[in-house]
């Protein structure tokens, strides 16, 4: 991923997570990512059920490849698997908006 397309993922994650706030304290949840190479995972954390830590939970992995972005959703085992009904797309913000909507209750 180059740097001009990392910095805009950046800016678009950190007004995502800025438009959820509200949503995420009510729910007492927090909507992080981790950018790592060409992949963008996020993460949703919550307390645990003690309330001493927060703990990490992968929701999606969108992955960058000549064919546009990819959605993978995490199966039972710990694994990612391409979500095929998800087509891939130049324009993230519109798959991350596809992870976002649920429609198809994986994620």
């Amino acid at each position: 991923m180059d740097d001009f397309t990392k910095k805009r993922i950046e800016k678009v994650m950190r007004h995502y997570m800025e438009s959820t706030a509200e949503e995420q304290l009510r729910n007492r949840r927090s909507i992080g990512y981790a950018l790592e190479g060409d992949e963008v995972t996020l993460v949703e954390q919550r307390p645990s059920k003690d309330g001493t830590r927060w703990i990490e939970l992968p929701v999606a992995q969108f992955r960058l490849d000549a064919g546009g972005w990819r959605v993978y959703g995490l199966d039972s085992g710990g694994r990612w698997h391409l979500v095929p009904e998800i087509p891939a797309s130049e324009d993230f913000e519109l798959q991350l908006g596809r992870v976002t909507r649920n429609e198809l209750g994986i994620f």
